[in-house]
């Protein structure tokens, strides 16, 4: 089975308009309200709630659209946004990653993704704070931050499976 096939089986379905964590005025809030993801066993690995991780890239998106098409106010201006290192995400990756070293080069294609996310997400709201919605709309569904979003999902489900298949020190041979 394909990993995204498999984290399919884990993540819920996009939320419909009676869910209030889809709410547009939470445009910009870190968390929002608690996902089923923080309840499922083995979302924690490493200090990081991978699954909440992944939803919350997925309802970014939909917060940043309602904020570019007018439904929504920001809760950061744009310089702010684009700084990797205020999201929980970004916290773990800048001071809590310890993990063995040989996910090195998979956690720094991460950390590199997720900071061009942020840049592309900036880009987005000033785009959309100086009247060019259109171009912001744009951006959004076909630019950098469609390309960047998908591969830090893509990187955090690299790194989860990486992380679960690593052998605990019960599981080596003596």
């Amino acid at each position: 089975m394909g990993m995204f096939a498999w984290l399919r089986r884990h993540i819920a379905t996009v939320p419909d308009a009676s869910d209030p964590s889809a709410h547009a005025d939470s445009t910009f809030d870190e968390a929002g309200p608690q996902t089923r993801f923080g309840m499922r066993p083995g979302a924690t690995v490493a200090g990081l709630d991978f699954y909440q991780a992944i939803e919350f890239q997925r309802r970014w998106k939909l917060r940043l659209g309602a904020y570019v098409r007018g439904e929504a106010r920001p809760r950061q201006p744009w310089r702010d946004i684009a700084r990797d290192d205020r999201c929980e995400l970004g916290r773990w990756l800048h001071e809590a990653a310890q993990l063995d070293p040989r996910h090195e080069p998979l956690l720094q294609q991460l950390r590199e993704q997720h900071a061009r996310l942020h840049h592309a997400a900036a880009e987005i709201v000033r785009l959309a704070d100086s009247g060019q919605r259109d171009t912001a709309l744009q951006a959004l569904r076909h630019g950098a931050f469609a390309h960047a979003s998908h591969a830090t999902v893509a990187r955090l489900s690299e790194l989860f499976a990486a992380l679960n298949d690593a052998p605990t020190p019960e599981s080596r041979p003596h």
